[in-house]
């Protein structure tokens, strides 16, 4: 069948119906020829036996006849025996026709000898009437009657007995041979029996090969399709014949090799970074695992870093989408120069990277993460601009953390968070920490019932005038009492807060408390003083925070110049919107802003003179031992003279000695905030100082 394969299908279907047509045309031809030649016999068997039957009754008729002249013949009337003589002529004329077609009809062999026996008897009898008629012509009538009465009588008797005999023995030969030609079609009919069954089965034996041919490799198609179409691209369908279904095959073995490549396209555009070209996320943590399975089981460990770009929301905010691809693309290159070949490594999701490297001790992951950090930290600049570029780095080690890349990622991502959270350039993941979190998740759902159940309390911390003295405002702070774990600090609650978006409702809280405040003392008859209120990063980004702001304002009537906001310099620089419409829109409304901590977040100058705020609060860490140092005396001086110069006021936060007060006040600082001065309060407390303080 292989030649069939090659021969197109149509041409396969039509050359088996063309073999079967002409077999069933031949069959048929067949049995019109045997049924026409079994027809032409029997026509010939039922003529003979006709022939046979008119000359055996012809002889009959005429021996009777002759017979009956032979009686004439013996009248002594002259007259009536010459009479009789052309009648007994004539039978016997008639005889000898009748034996003539006999003598045609028969075929030789046993029959024509019957016949020969036949014409001896008629012979016999001939020879005998001839004596008879010459005995009568001379007159000898008694001679002739005895003649006529014994051998004439005797050999047309045996004539007639002769043609009786030949016709039984005729009517037999009909009969056989009329058996014979019935078993003659009889054995046709089996034949054609056999040849009918043989040609049925010789067609479905055909119709099964061509069918089979047609359907096995129209199944091997389909479930190549399937295949194909569950992803297998890598299949091929068997191609075994040049016909459709081969040219199909291909065809569908050519869309397989094509989609496949265009889904490893897809998949790789997928799977990498369009920015920085890294490995995503998913195909980051494939390699990954197998980084790990193919690392000796316990010769050897490994260590994830994870690395998040400080501040590159504020820079996306300030300079642009281009500036903060600089940024991605910049560490991305460092990235790949340290680690190509040697660990897996990807870009997570925004300003977040990740690597994951071989060492042979788990120490050797702190240096290569300080290593890492020196690399990837540089100063980049953009469009005459001097981005710093910082990040923060989470370290997790395989397998003591966790036995596979995903959740070892997951380990340094909570790392890398909490570095930020303590401002660490680097932090190692810390099990530890695990009841921390649970505890602060705890603390979530109470949290809502704290803010609804008045369970926050507002503490004021002064801030007061370097030069003059006087109290000229208060920072207000927040404070939690527990109904089961007393008071809890802000750092208990006040970080997760803001991870988990409640900080809002703080907010919220802190503000309302502050406007019913300033309206109490306003009502009290109180000289004016400020209360500043911190606000997140979340707060930030909420454009309709000014307008509520405002609102409360009316509602309570209080100026609100009397109002301050403070935000960290570090939630400006990692707020996802862009923070200074925020600002302007609550400083076009009266409202006073500050930026806290101010020296921690490393903001540049070109951002700073961006910001529409009033005061510039310096970091604790910048006043604390200040005294004892004469460069942190310069350094302090100088973030004064930044600030003043732009126009803000500027007060040293965290305050704790004379020493600490005396630099502050030969810096130039304008207001100091600290324990020196007082601790945070609450309303009744404060007020009470206040009122002693004068």
């Amino acid at each position: 069948m292989r030649w069939a394969r090659r021969l197109r299908i149509r041409t396969r279907l039509g050359l088996a119906f063309g073999l079967l047509l002409l077999l069933f045309l031949g069959l048929a031809a067949l049995s019109a020829y045997r049924l026409a030649g079994l027809s032409a016999a029997l026509n010939r068997i039922v003529d003979d036996q006709a022939a046979v039957r008119d000359a055996v009754n012809e002889i009959n008729r005429n021996a009777e006849a002759v017979a009956r002249k032979l009686l004439v013949v013996m009248s002594p009337d002259s007259a009536l025996r010459v009479a009789a003589y052309p009648d007994i002529a004539a039978a016997n004329n008639r005889l000898d026709d009748a034996m003539q077609r006999l003598s045609l009809v028969l075929p030789p062999g046993p029959r024509s000898e019957r016949l020969e026996e036949v014409r001896e008897r008629l012979a016999d009898y001939r020879a005998s009437y001839a004596e008879v008629r010459r005995l009568i012509e001379a007159g000898d009538f008694h001679a002739a009657r005895s003649l006529l009465g014994s051998d004439t009588e005797a050999a047309l008797s045996l004539f007639v007995s002769a043609i009786h005999q030949m016709a039984a023995t005729e009517e037999r030969a009909g009969t056989a041979q009329a058996r014979g030609l019935r078993d003659e079609i009889d054995a046709d009919r089996r034949g054609v029996l056999l040849l009918c069954i043989a040609s049925l089965a010789g067609g479905a034996l055909l119709s099964v090969l061509v069918t089979r041919s047609i359907v096995r490799p129209l199944k091997r198609a389909e479930d190549g399709a399937e295949r194909i179409a569950q992803g297998q691209y890598a299949h091929r369908i068997a191609v075994v014949s040049d016909d459709e279904v081969g040219r199909m095959a291909r065809a569908m073995n050519t869309m397989a090799v094509a989609v496949g490549e265009r889904e490893a396209a897809l998949r790789r555009l997928a799977d990498t970074d369009l920015l920085t070209g890294l490995p995503q996320r998913a195909r980051f943590i494939a390699d990954g695992d197998r980084l790990l399975g193919s690392l000796p089981e316990g010769e050897q460990v490994a260590v994830l870093i994870c690395i998040d770009v400080d501040r590159l929301k504020a820079v996306n905010g300030v300079l642009g989408f281009e500036a903060g691809d600089a940024l991605l693309k910049g560490a991305a290159a460092k990235l790949a120069a340290l680690f190509e070949g040697v660990a897996a490594y990807g870009r997570l999701a925004g300003g977040t990277f990740a690597a994951l490297a071989p060492v042979l001790r788990t120490d050797h992951g702190a240096t290569l993460a300080a290593q890492l950090r020196e690399e990837v930290e540089h100063k980049l600049s953009w469009q005459g601009q001097s981005l710093d570029l910082s990040v923060s780095l989470g370290v997790a080690h395989w397998p003591a953390h966790a036995a596979d890349t995903e959740a070892l990622l997951r380990r340094a991502e909570q790392a890398m968070f909490e570095a930020k959270r303590l401002r660490q350039g680097v932090a190692v993941y810390n099990p530890g920490a695990e009841a921390a979190r649970a505890l602060h998740l705890s603390l979530l759902s109470d949290l809502a019932t704290a803010i609804q159940h008045d369970e926050l309390r507002q503490f004021l911390q002064p801030k007061r005038c370097v030069k003059t003295g006087r109290v000229v405002g208060a920072e207000a702070l927040v404070r939690w009492l527990h109904p089961q774990r007393g008071w809890l600090p802000p750092g208990d609650f006040i970080p997760f807060a803001e991870r988990s978006g409640r900080i809002r409702q703080i907010t919220e809280w802190m503000l309302a408390r502050a406007v019913r405040t300033l309206a109490g003392w306003a009502a009290d008859g109180r000289e004016p003083m400020t209360i500043a209120v911190n606000i997140s990063t979340l707060d930030l980004q909420d454009q309709a925070l000014p307008a509520r702001l405002a609102a409360l304002l009316a509602e309570h009537g209080v100026d609100p110049g009397l109002l301050q906001l403070e935000v960290t310099e570090t939630g400006l620089m990692s707020s996802s919107a862009d923070p200074i419409a925020v600002l302007h829109a609550l400083r076009s409304w009266g409202v006073k802003l500050a930026i806290d901590d101010f020296g921690t977040g490393q903001s540049s100058l070109a951002y700073l003179q961006h910001l529409p705020v009033d005061e510039l609060k310096i970091d604790r860490s910048f006043v604390q031992d200040v005294h004892r140092d004469p460069r942190r005396q310069a350094l302090l001086k100088s973030i004064v003279g930044v600030g003043q110069s732009l126009g803000l006021t500027v007060t040293a936060e965290g305050v704790e000695n004379e020493s600490e007060l005396a630099c502050i006040t030969a810096c130039g600082c304008d207001l100091m905030q600290g324990y020196l001065l007082a601790r945070p309060m609450d309303l009744p407390d404060f007020e009470r100082w206040r009122g002693e303080a004068g």
